[in-house]
């Protein structure tokens, strides 16, 4: 039907225009985060990248629901302002004949956000703890900017490298404070270079022709070490990163999974995709548009009706983490709630009859 596509039309460019938009102001936010951090040492350049890719897609299962209810909005909305459901209706296709193109448009939906949801948020979520749990582990050592003093394992260690050429041995003068307990040490070293062990995949920096100056805190006394090659281990590789987050672990492990962390993960995830149908019926009873009351009042119902749907999902969540929810109910209670205030306000809206009417004694 001529109708229907050109629903499936609109709608679905508007919806991939809105989470382009969305996806830009969320890339900026993150990146100003994620630039700060490395500028402080935090993260190397790569891993600012990396983090910001991985970050976007874990935001995007919760975009694309929202994507969708604003680009259905727009879409009737510019049809009820255009007088084309106007004309329809006079067709003999009122609302609830849209409803089976948006339905059918909604499953295409549903089935993106449900692989997001299930399988690839979970994989980006841990590739994100990943990094930033390795990055505070150890230093970056790729992140070393030449003229900046860099700090680790909060202050004890501070790293100095007057530039980086591109020599056998690219660090050129070298000073690294030490705070161990019971001694100080200040390294000083003319060049040096970064090392990686085959086998173990421990991480060094050999330091060559320099000077160590130590003070024993506990004697007072001071030593001197001359040295021609001297190693610095910065942290040894670990053998396999373990996941603490319950977001970031696999569906299957949160599907069997026995705590109320892994019991409200689960809902959450599932709740995504139900999302979608739902807010899909919401906006086709709120983007209709009367010229009497301007066209910012439905825009604004319905934002107001997102809100409200996911602060219950969030409030559900925190009771089943709490354990003050049973386990049944889980997040069902939230969308067969508002399920059935979507039908309601469906059933008004095909009937042409207000959402929210005046009681008896306030027309009076």
């Amino acid at each position: 039907m001529i109708i229907h596509r050109a629903l499936y039309r609109e709608a679905s460019s508007s919806a991939i225009a809105v989470v382009t938009v969305l996806l830009v102001l969320f890339m900026f936010l993150t990146l100003t985060k994620l630039m700060g951090k490395a500028a402080a040492g935090d993260y190397s350049s790569e891993a600012v990248w990396l983090l910001l890719g991985l970050q976007l897609l874990v935001k995007l299962d919760v975009l694309i629901p929202l994507s969708l209810y604003i680009g259905l909005i727009i879409t009737l909305g510019r049809w009820y302002r255009d007088n084309e459901m106007t004309v329809l209706a006079a067709c003999g296709i009122g609302v609830l004949s849209l409803l089976r193109p948006i339905l059918i448009l909604s499953a295409i939906f549903i089935l993106v956000v449900a692989v997001l949801s299930f399988y690839l948020t979970p994989k980006a979520a841990h590739g994100v703890e990943r990094i930033k749990g390795e990055s505070g582990k150890h230093q970056k050592i790729s992140g070393i900017t030449p003229g900046v003093f860099t700090e680790s394992g909060k202050g004890k260690r501070i790293f100095y490298v007057e530039k980086i050429s591109k020599s056998k041995n690219p660090l050129q003068t070298i000073f690294l404070r030490s705070i161990e307990p019971g001694k100080t040490s200040v390294l000083l070293a003319k060049s040096g270079y970064r090392r990686t062990d085959k086998k173990t995949g421990d991480r060094f920096i050999v330091l060559k022709q320099g000077r160590i100056y130590e003070e024993q805190l506990d004697r007072q006394r001071y030593g001197e070490i001359i040295f021609d090659s001297y190693e610095i281990r910065m942290q040894p590789r670990k053998d396999r990163f373990l996941s603490k987050k319950s977001s970031s672990l696999p569906s299957t492990v949160i599907m069997k999974g026995k705590t109320a962390a892994h019991r409200a993960e689960w809902h959450w995830r599932m709740a995504k995709p139900i999302m979608v149908l739902i807010l899909a019926v919401f906006a086709l009873v709120m983007s209709f548009t009367d010229s009497r009351r301007g066209r910012f009042a439905s825009v604004f119902m319905a934002i107001l009706l997102y809100f409200i749907y996911s602060n219950l999902l969030g409030l559900g969540q925190s009771l089943i983490k709490q354990g003050r929810m049973v386990e049944w109910a889980g997040l069902w209670w939230v969308h067969i709630f508002m399920a059935a205030l979507a039908l309601y306000f469906l059933l008004l809206r095909n009937q042409n009859k207000p959402l929210l009417s005046l009681p008896e004694w306030r027309k009076r």
